[in-house]
């Protein structure tokens, strides 16, 4: 099974390679892939103390970043060196402060994985809820380093618990110890014979609650809604704009519109102007004498969170491409929240959570769009509670320190 599984590893490098060709995120995970080791080469390791912790994407940095900080905050002597999958979330962690070293994941290869280990030689492993590569973890057990997974999700539609997944669910053993979201998870390993495992809850409720008590105030967009309503698109994709541009256009109402799209870039802004002749402007444009625009489009990385003070609703982007975005930032300042129906939210909690308490509210097309925008404008006592719903779950750090600070 291993060979097969090498195999498939070769197979998906080559396809990915043939298709950066004609994806620039496919493209910008390759060119960063191939710096990686010219980065491990010129930087001297020996002697530090090396935290590994490991990222797929943007979701799983911010479930990182309040165990980054109370490491750095109370274990000072250690190094925090980060890797990551996507490229999405390059330019965050390059930026980030609070780290030391950060890099591109090589190809779960075991000569490259080696690599990693020969020159990192870390103290501690924390992988942030996904990414179990077989060759990562399996050097960790060679190695007796701890490799431990925080805030993971398990369901029983994973590989891990099907008849023909014994290969990954053995791989799974080998982690030293599961710090995970539910209970749910708890029991789903413990039924596989898993018992190093503790529910904590999830870290993104601690950094959700701390962006919202740091949020910032904009007084030019504070003047460009006046005494309107005002609907916040957040974390926008194309599929996402074709489904709400209709309604946004045939508002003849004096309601705003703030659109954040998840891909800061040119293209992602002029693909938004297009689309909104006349009516839109840009934040890096905003003056005084500009306000009377109904579309304010955010052309900057960074303002979101606290942009959804603003907002008496918010829109969430991102379900109609199959990957949600997050729905807590919003939810915190207490406004209803619309995002698009697909089968994929069912591995969004959160998203379940808030439709169910009646604070969040899914669409599957244009008409539902318009339908529930008008009932909640309407109805300014519909989807409150966010705020309740996030307090409530914060603590997850503190539960995750008591857990690893033996290893630090």
């Amino acid at each position: 099974m291993l060979f097969i599984y090498d195999f498939i590893i070769f197979c998906l490098d080559k396809i990915l390679s043939f298709y950066s060709l004609f994806n620039h995120k496919a493209k910008k995970l390759i060119d960063g892939r191939k710096k990686t080791f010219d980065y491990l080469n010129n930087n001297n390791f020996e002697g530090l103390s090396i935290i590994w912790i490991h990222v797929s994407s943007v979701g799983e940095f911010e479930q990182a970043k309040p165990i980054i900080e109370f490491i750095r905050e109370k274990y000072k002597e250690n190094k925090v060196f980060i890797t990551y999958f996507s490229s999405s979330v390059e330019k965050s962690i390059e930026n980030y402060k609070n780290k030391d070293y950060s890099c591109y994941l090589s190809s779960d290869r075991k000569n490259y994985i080696k690599k990693f280990y020969n020159q990192l030689k870390p103290k501690l492993i924390l992988i942030i809820k996904y990414e179990f590569w077989y060759h990562l973890i399996n050097e960790a057990r060679l190695r007796n380093i701890p490799i431990i997974s925080v805030v993971s999700i398990f369901r029983k539609s994973q590989i891990y618990f099907k008849y023909f997944g014994k290969f990954f669910l053995k791989k799974l053993k080998n982690v030293s110890y599961f710090l995970v979201q539910n209970n749910k998870s708890k029991n789903l390993l413990l039924k596989n014979k898993i018992t190093n495992v503790k529910t904590v809850g999830d870290t993104r409720f601690d950094r959700v609650f701390c962006i919202y008590q740091q949020s910032k105030k904009y007084s030019r967009i504070e003047k460009f809604i006046g005494n309107s309503k005002c609907i916040v698109i957040g974390s926008s994709w194309k599929s996402d704009i074709k489904i709400l541009r209709n309604t946004i256009k045939s508002d003849l109402s004096s309601n705003k519109y703030i659109i954040a799209p998840h891909n800061v870039k040119e293209s992602e802004y002029r693909f938004l102007e297009n689309n909104f002749i006349n009516d839109n402007i840009r934040y890096s444009n905003l003056t005084k004498n500009k306000i009377n625009k109904k579309i304010l489009i955010i052309d900057n990385l960074g303002m979101l969170s606290s942009i959804y003070r603003y907002g008496n609703i918010a829109y969430i982007g991102g379900a109609f491409e199959g990957t949600l975005h997050n729905t807590l930032e919003a939810a915190v300042w207490n406004i209803p929240i619309i995002y698009g129906q697909n089968k994929n939210n069912k591995k969004f909690k959160e998203a379940t959570d808030l439709s169910n308490l009646k604070i969040a509210f899914p669409i599957k097309n244009s008409s539902d769009f318009k339908t529930t925008i008008k009932t909640l404008i309407n109805n300014n006592r519909l989807g409150k509670g966010g705020e309740k719903y996030v307090t409530a779950r914060t603590g997850a750090s503190q539960k995750i320190e008591k857990y690893i600070k033996k290893y630090l």
